[in-house]
């Protein structure tokens, strides 16, 4: 049994991960074969394309994890590259057809995996959810820098 705060904190950070595929990519969208990653940044590319750079800080990853990222989803046909025609130096990440097909796939399995599970929540859960993990994030922010 949890001793406070913190063990409750660890235990649930610890369970929110592992359910939510961070460490097997198919439990994401089952048959996709989208990693964590690649499902958070196809969510981002869905507003629109942007550099490396953006969609690294975006994603909290460094320079070289995030062209290995955009590299494995070029070869996956999610993604091309583009030159940025305001500046031919950068190029810009962009969806194709079948990475609009993939990042909408992963939304509406989100969104009715989220749904489920707040369905299983009583209202007073419910509430607490909404005070509460928007406080962690922002003290997460405060603490790591992050915008």
């Amino acid at each position: 049994m949890p001793a406070g705060p913190h063990d409750v904190l660890e235990m649930a950070m610890d369970g929110l991960f592992r359910r939510r595929g961070v460490l097997d990519p198919s439990r994401v969208v089952p048959g996709l074969g989208a990693s964590l990653s690649e499902s958070l940044a196809l969510g981002y590319l869905s507003g629109g394309p942007c550099v490396q750079h953006e969609l690294g800080s975006y994603l909290g990853l460094e320079k070289s994890t995030v062209s290995r990222l955009v590299a494995g989803m070029t070869e996956k046909g999610w993604v091309e590259r583009a030159r940025d025609p305001d500046n031919r130096r950068f190029q810009k990440v962009v969806l194709t057809p079948a990475g609009r097909r993939a990042a909408s796939q992963i939304a509406e399995a989100m969104r009715q995996r989220h749904e489920r599970w707040l369905a299983a929540l009583t209202p007073e859960e419910q509430h607490a959810l909404a005070v509460g993990l928007p406080a962690l994030v922002r003290a997460m922010t405060a603490e790591l820098g992050d915008e």
